[in-house]
Protein backbone atom coordinates (compact mmCIF):
# COMPACT_ATOMS: atom_id res chain seq x y z
CA UNK A 1 0.00 0.00 0.00
CA UNK A 2 1.02 3.24 -0.94
CA UNK A 3 -0.01 7.09 -0.80
CA UNK A 4 0.76 7.76 -4.63
CA UNK A 5 -0.31 4.99 -7.40
CA UNK A 6 2.45 2.40 -8.05
CA UNK A 7 1.58 1.49 -11.54
CA UNK A 8 -1.15 -0.13 -13.60
CA UNK A 9 -3.26 -2.42 -11.43
CA UNK A 10 -3.30 -0.30 -8.65
CA UNK A 11 -6.33 0.80 -6.94
CA UNK A 12 -7.80 3.89 -5.10
CA UNK A 13 -9.37 2.61 -1.52
CA UNK A 14 -11.79 4.38 0.71
CA UNK A 15 -9.06 5.24 3.30
CA UNK A 16 -7.04 6.63 0.78
CA UNK A 17 -4.25 4.70 0.04
CA UNK A 18 -3.14 2.54 -3.04
CA UNK A 19 -3.47 -1.19 -3.25
CA UNK A 20 -1.57 -3.52 -5.43
CA UNK A 21 -3.55 -5.37 -8.13
CA UNK A 22 -3.30 -9.23 -5.50
CA UNK A 23 -5.06 -6.88 -2.41
CA UNK A 24 -8.13 -6.60 -4.57
CA UNK A 25 -10.96 -8.59 -2.50
CA UNK A 26 -14.43 -8.20 -5.00
CA UNK A 27 -17.34 -6.82 -3.14
CA UNK A 28 -20.13 -9.29 -1.62
CA UNK A 29 -22.33 -10.77 -3.95
CA UNK A 30 -25.80 -8.16 -2.45
CA UNK A 31 -28.75 -10.22 -0.95
CA UNK A 32 -31.74 -9.78 -3.40
CA UNK A 33 -34.06 -7.18 -1.97
CA UNK A 34 -37.51 -8.51 -1.25
CA UNK A 35 -40.04 -5.81 -1.96
CA UNK A 36 -42.82 -5.69 0.46
CA UNK A 37 -46.32 -7.62 0.29
CA UNK A 38 -48.38 -6.25 -2.23
CA UNK A 39 -45.68 -4.20 -4.21
CA UNK A 40 -44.75 -7.24 -6.55
CA UNK A 41 -46.35 -6.96 -9.71
CA UNK A 42 -48.72 -9.69 -10.37
CA UNK A 43 -47.04 -12.89 -11.93
CA UNK A 44 -43.65 -11.27 -10.90
CA UNK A 45 -42.01 -12.89 -8.12
CA UNK A 46 -38.57 -11.69 -6.95
CA UNK A 47 -35.64 -14.26 -8.10
CA UNK A 48 -35.40 -17.15 -5.60
CA UNK A 49 -38.97 -17.01 -4.27
CA UNK A 50 -41.68 -18.94 -5.00
CA UNK A 51 -45.72 -18.15 -4.28
CA UNK A 52 -47.61 -19.11 -1.51
CA UNK A 53 -49.35 -22.33 -1.90
CA UNK A 54 -46.68 -23.60 -4.96
CA UNK A 55 -44.32 -26.20 -4.79
CA UNK A 56 -40.65 -25.13 -4.94
CA UNK A 57 -38.30 -26.95 -7.15
CA UNK A 58 -35.64 -28.86 -5.48
CA UNK A 59 -32.91 -27.04 -3.37
CA UNK A 60 -35.10 -24.14 -2.61
CA UNK A 61 -37.14 -22.98 0.37
CA UNK A 62 -40.96 -22.18 0.41
CA UNK A 63 -41.60 -18.12 0.13
CA UNK A 64 -43.95 -17.39 3.34
CA UNK A 65 -44.86 -13.44 3.41
CA UNK A 66 -43.50 -11.59 6.31
CA UNK A 67 -44.68 -11.72 9.77
CA UNK A 68 -45.61 -8.43 11.26
CA UNK A 69 -42.97 -7.54 13.53
CA UNK A 70 -43.32 -7.11 17.59
CA UNK A 71 -43.64 -2.93 17.64
CA UNK A 72 -46.19 -3.21 14.55
CA UNK A 73 -49.64 -2.50 16.46
CA UNK A 74 -52.23 -4.87 15.51
CA UNK A 75 -56.14 -3.85 15.00
CA UNK A 76 -58.34 -6.04 17.75
CA UNK A 77 -61.90 -6.52 15.74
CA UNK A 78 -64.94 -5.87 18.54
CA UNK A 79 -68.01 -8.26 18.71
CA UNK A 80 -71.07 -6.87 17.11
CA UNK A 81 -72.86 -6.41 20.23
CA UNK A 82 -76.47 -7.62 18.13
CA UNK A 83 -74.63 -10.63 17.49
CA UNK A 84 -74.15 -11.31 21.28
CA UNK A 85 -77.98 -10.21 21.99
CA UNK A 86 -79.29 -12.53 18.88
CA UNK A 87 -77.58 -15.34 21.05
CA UNK A 88 -79.01 -14.80 24.85
CA UNK A 89 -82.62 -13.92 23.23
CA UNK A 90 -83.06 -16.87 21.18
CA UNK A 91 -81.57 -19.31 24.28
CA UNK A 92 -84.09 -17.45 26.55
CA UNK A 93 -86.89 -18.78 24.34
CA UNK A 94 -86.40 -21.89 26.39
CA UNK A 95 -87.93 -20.17 29.31
CA UNK A 96 -92.27 -21.39 28.52
CA UNK A 97 -92.96 -17.70 30.01
CA UNK A 98 -90.82 -15.73 27.08
CA UNK A 99 -91.06 -18.58 24.34
CA UNK A 100 -92.21 -17.06 21.42
CA UNK A 101 -91.63 -12.87 21.65
CA UNK A 102 -87.44 -13.48 22.34
CA UNK A 103 -86.98 -16.68 19.81
CA UNK A 104 -88.20 -14.30 17.25
CA UNK A 105 -86.13 -11.25 18.23
CA UNK A 106 -83.41 -13.43 18.33
CA UNK A 107 -83.93 -14.54 14.85
CA UNK A 108 -84.25 -10.86 13.64
CA UNK A 109 -81.00 -9.78 15.49
CA UNK A 110 -78.97 -12.34 14.21
CA UNK A 111 -79.80 -11.08 10.86
CA UNK A 112 -79.84 -7.52 11.41
CA UNK A 113 -76.31 -7.99 13.01
CA UNK A 114 -74.61 -10.45 10.19
CA UNK A 115 -75.53 -7.58 8.17
CA UNK A 116 -73.66 -5.28 10.16
CA UNK A 117 -70.31 -7.23 9.90
CA UNK A 118 -70.27 -8.57 6.58
CA UNK A 119 -70.47 -3.75 5.65
CA UNK A 120 -68.05 -3.24 9.04
CA UNK A 121 -64.91 -5.08 6.02
CA UNK A 122 -62.98 -7.29 8.99
CA UNK A 123 -63.48 -4.62 11.65
CA UNK A 124 -66.53 -6.27 13.51
CA UNK A 125 -66.80 -10.32 14.49
CA UNK A 126 -69.18 -12.40 16.16
CA UNK A 127 -70.66 -14.10 13.14
CA UNK A 128 -70.59 -17.57 14.61
CA UNK A 129 -73.00 -16.01 17.68
CA UNK A 130 -75.34 -14.41 15.22
CA UNK A 131 -75.48 -17.74 13.14
CA UNK A 132 -76.26 -19.65 16.23
CA UNK A 133 -78.78 -16.99 17.63
CA UNK A 134 -80.39 -17.78 14.47
CA UNK A 135 -80.74 -21.54 14.12
CA UNK A 136 -81.48 -21.74 17.92
CA UNK A 137 -84.51 -19.61 17.07
CA UNK A 138 -85.82 -21.07 13.96
CA UNK A 139 -85.04 -24.86 16.16
CA UNK A 140 -87.14 -23.74 19.51
CA UNK A 141 -90.02 -22.24 17.24
CA UNK A 142 -90.21 -25.63 15.57
CA UNK A 143 -90.25 -27.34 18.82
CA UNK A 144 -93.25 -24.80 19.79
CA UNK A 145 -95.17 -25.69 16.68
CA UNK A 146 -94.82 -29.07 16.77
CA UNK A 147 -95.39 -29.46 20.52
CA UNK A 148 -98.58 -27.05 20.52
CA UNK A 149 -99.84 -28.90 17.32
CA UNK A 150 -99.59 -32.70 19.23
CA UNK A 151 -100.92 -31.03 21.90
CA UNK A 152 -104.05 -29.92 19.81
CA UNK A 153 -104.11 -33.56 17.87
CA UNK A 154 -103.94 -35.74 21.05
CA UNK A 155 -105.50 -33.43 23.70
CA UNK A 156 -107.46 -35.98 26.37
CA UNK A 157 -111.46 -35.02 25.15
CA UNK A 158 -114.53 -37.57 25.75
CA UNK A 159 -117.13 -38.15 22.99
CA UNK A 160 -120.70 -39.91 23.85
CA UNK A 161 -123.99 -40.53 21.85
CA UNK A 162 -127.42 -39.26 23.09
CA UNK A 163 -130.69 -40.96 22.14
CA UNK A 164 -130.74 -39.54 18.43
CA UNK A 165 -127.47 -40.91 17.69
CA UNK A 166 -125.23 -37.61 17.66
CA UNK A 167 -121.80 -38.00 18.89
CA UNK A 168 -120.97 -34.97 21.35
CA UNK A 169 -117.35 -34.53 22.41
CA UNK A 170 -115.97 -32.53 24.75
CA UNK A 171 -112.63 -31.46 26.23
CA UNK A 172 -111.62 -32.81 30.07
Amino acid sequence: MSDTSQGQGWWLASDGKWYPPEAWIPPPPQAAQVPPVGQVPMGQVPMGQIPMGQIPPMGQAPYYPPMPFAGQPTVARSTNGLSVASLVCSIAGIVPFFFGVTCILGIIFGFVSRGQIKRSHGAQGGEGLALAGIIVGFCLIGIFILFVSLVAAFGHHTCSTNNSHIIICTNN
